[in-house]
């Protein structure tokens, strides 16, 4: 049975914070004499003396001060304890987990994160990079809520089970780093690309992009996309989404390469997947109209 209740925990942490009865009143919204009647109780509860009151401003003491830190993580846990309970009952998931491409741009994430933890700041985002087979999978083992995935290289997706959403499309490019001999081409034909190194990110392999657009004999798949434009400085070319290379650090040494036969940059799908027996919470369902908003401005 406990001897000292919350309210008597926030009076002492109130005191030892603002250093005064006083203050520690006025920021609990408290009469003075109701919180030195609280603390004193607590003292009593505990046995110990938490203040040294001989002085104008109370002193927290040698005992005060090694149980300050416990009161403070107790009262915290209880007030995540309320929080939950307040989210389970208003029908708020705890928590969402979204598997996702490498290529999901970090834009989406910091925006959809943003907006979705300012209106349900008491439910935690799991962000998980995967490829598309295990984030199916993870979907199908409910340790998923949302997938977002490249598409297959037909338009049409959905494996059994899953619902899916086509959020748009990410423009793609063929890149090499500026200094190298294909970098400094003012065009590039078909044979050109055929007679240097491919780099291929895994995760392109995984849903058809590398095997489709392999142009080259020579093919070394990565499956990092920071290792392949360091490696392109040695030479080489690779197909990766544009806001990959813009956003990366080595984006002032890539250049995109000029090919005789596109008249446009390659635009591959992103899609959003769910399961299709599943509730739909009301964060759930924020989030991914998050994404649609998000992709919607990305694509326009």
């Amino acid at each position: 049975m406990l001897r000292f209740s919350f309210e008597q925990l926030s009076a002492f942490i109130a005191v030892a914070e603002t250093g005064s009865f006083s203050k520690a009143a006025k920021s609990l919204h408290k009469d003075r004499s109701t919180l030195h009647q609280q603390v004193g109780n607590l003292e009593i509860d505990l046995g110990i003396t938490l203040f040294d009151r001989s002085g104008k401003f109370p002193k927290i003491t040698f005992e005060g001060e090694s149980l300050l830190t416990q009161a403070k993580h107790i009262l915290y846990q209880a007030q995540l304890l309320q929080n939950s309970g307040d989210s389970l009952a208003g029908g708020l998931e705890k928590s969402l987990t979204i598997y996702h491409d490498i290529s999901l741009p970090i834009s989406v994430i910091i925006e959809v994160q943003n907006s979705v933890q300012e209106q349900f700041p008491n439910t935690r985002l799991n962000w998980i990079h995967r490829g598309k087979g295990e984030s199916i999978k993870a979907l199908a083992q409910q340790r998923a809520d949302i997938a977002l995935v490249l598409g297959g290289v037909n338009a049409v997706l959905p494996e059994k089970g899953l619902a899916f959403t086509n959020l748009g499309y990410l423009p793609f490019s063929f890149f090499a780093h500026k200094d190298t001999q294909l970098g400094k081409s003012n065009s590039c034909s078909l044979p050109d690309l055929e007679q240097n190194l491919q780099y291929v990110a895994e995760n392109h392999m995984e849903v058809g992009l590398g095997k489709m657009l392999q142009i080259s004999s020579q093919q070394a798949v990565i499956s990092n996309t920071d290792i392949i434009l360091s490696l392109l400085k040695e030479g080489g070319w690779a197909l990766l989404p544009n806001h990959v290379v813009s956003s990366s650090a080595n984006a002032q040494q890539i250049k995109k390469l000029n090919i005789d036969f596109m008249n446009s940059d390659g635009r591959w799908s992103f899609v959003l997947l769910t399961r299709t027996q599943q509730n739909i919470g009301k964060v759930k369902s924020t989030t991914i109209n998050e994404f649609k908003k998000s992709f919607k401005s990305l694509n326009s």
